[in-house]
């Protein structure tokens, strides 16, 4: 009973992340400025993000409540594996933002349409074929696997080593985005002291922005999954199935976090954001003066 509040309270991410996610996915696909190599990874990661709010919750729902155990692990193999996904496209997007902080210049030569199809393909190829295909012919009974051991394996590959590579990144672009803010500083006051009159564009600061937003959630909502599988791993800490639900709620709280992120800080994605919320507010004006009208005739 104790554990009931997340077969209700989950609901909630779970409809958030498919909406959010969902409304990102649209505006890429049906808006041509926003078709651009960047914009490429955030389709990979909403879509996958959006596998999760299809799959996880709702497939733990059904082998909760309806589903019987033979079939309930498989329909568990495709949750995780919509987790994963998530985790791997996160770490591709992060990857293009870093080469974009990092190599400005250069970014155009080294993150081609061919190489982002590429590493867009690992990101889903990865997790595929690294957990889900292995998992589920153990599921089925094709062969056996080493429970403990394939567990540890996966929680390495796919928990602990993106926290720590995530980290690290994106501490090395903060640094490094600093340093060329404050080249670029040096190099504006010296322009406009020779030319007052010049105007000059600064470099936008949104790919920042949204890398440390959206890897801020991920390490926020994972470092309780890294501790839970720490208590499964050693004796130094209790299982409780509380924490395992906990785990479970904040793995999809992350996947409203990134839609919540571009609409916030990411500047071609908000724009969009913006226009429709304008048109919307601009037709419920013009509905309610049409009414006023019609009830002052």
């Amino acid at each position: 009973m104790r554990n009931d509040w997340y077969w209700f309270v989950g609901w909630v991410p779970t409809l958030l992340t498919v909406i959010g996610n969902g409304l990102v996915i649209y505006l890429i696909a049906t808006r041509r400025k926003l078709h651009t190599i960047n914009n490429r990874f955030v389709l990979s990661l909403a879509m996958a993000d959006l596998f999760v709010g299809l799959c996880f919750y709702p497939g733990q729902v059904i082998c909760h409540f309806w589903i019987s155990y033979k079939y309930s692990s498989v329909i568990e193999d495709i949750g995780v594996l919509s987790i994963y996904s998530s985790v791997s496209n996160l770490c591709a997007m992060v990857l293009d933002r870093y080469i974009a902080i990092v190599k400005p210049l250069q970014y155009i030569s080294l993150m081609t349409s061919h190489r982002a199809s590429v590493a867009i393909a690992i990101a889903w190829l990865f997790p595929i074929s690294a957990y889900f295909i292995p998992s589920l012919c153990a599921s089925l009974n094709l062969f056996g696997l080493n429970l403990k051991v394939s567990v540890v394996v996966w929680t390495t590959m796919f928990e602990f080593i993106p926290c720590t590579l995530l980290l690290v990144v994106t501490v090395q672009a903060v640094i490094t985005s600093r340093r060329h803010n404050r080249h670029d500083a040096q190099l504006t006051s010296q322009i406009r002291f020779n030319q007052p009159n010049i105007k000059i564009a600064l470099h936008s600061a949104s790919s920042l922005k949204v890398m440390t937003a959206v890897v801020a959630m991920f390490l926020s909502c994972y470092a309780v999954e890294v501790y839970s599988s720490f208590c499964y791993f050693t004796v130094f800490c209790n299982k409780r199935e509380g924490l395992f639900r906990v785990v479970h709620f904040l793995v999809v709280v992350n996947s409203v976090a990134n839609p919540v992120a571009y609409a916030l800080f990411k500047r071609d994605i908000k724009s969009e954001f913006d226009k429709i919320f304008r048109r919307k507010r601009a037709k419920t004006i013009t509905r309610n003066c049409q009414r006023t009208g019609r009830t002052s005739v």
